[in-house]
């Protein structure tokens, strides 16, 4: 179970702040839509394998990341992947890219988010 790449991303294709527009977004956006689009939305289907990973990686540091809340919050996802990037953990922060960057690519207008 080796989901992290050898080659190290830098951490400067991740900021914490490049999810700030999607969190400030809040429920608002989500309220907005109609209710039959809402439940398509909140799926993030992440590789599982890598969740797996980066949810235990993050339980070694003492922080609880909840698998099911990662699948269907996105605000929650996104905190979680901040969270882990600020770490002194340059594998979880290479795994919080790797996950950021598989939800950045299934954004529903197919832009990054910054």
């Amino acid at each position: 179970m080796s989901p992290v790449p050898s080659q190290p991303f830098p951490s400067s294709e991740f900021n914490p702040a490049d999810a700030a527009p999607v969190l400030a977004q809040g429920d608002e956006r989500w309220a907005r839509r109609a209710p039959q689009w809402r439940e398509r939305e909140l799926a993030l289907a992440w590789p599982s394998e890598l969740l797996e990973s980066f949810s235990l990686r993050m339980a070694s540091h003492g922080m609880c990341v909840s698998r099911a809340l990662m699948l269907c919050d996105r605000r929650y996802a996104l905190q979680q992947l901040a969270h882990a990037h600020n770490m002194a953990d340059d594998t979880l922060r290479r795994m919080a890219v790797q996950l950021f960057r598989h939800f950045e690519a299934r954004q529903p207008d197919g832009s990054p988010l910054h």
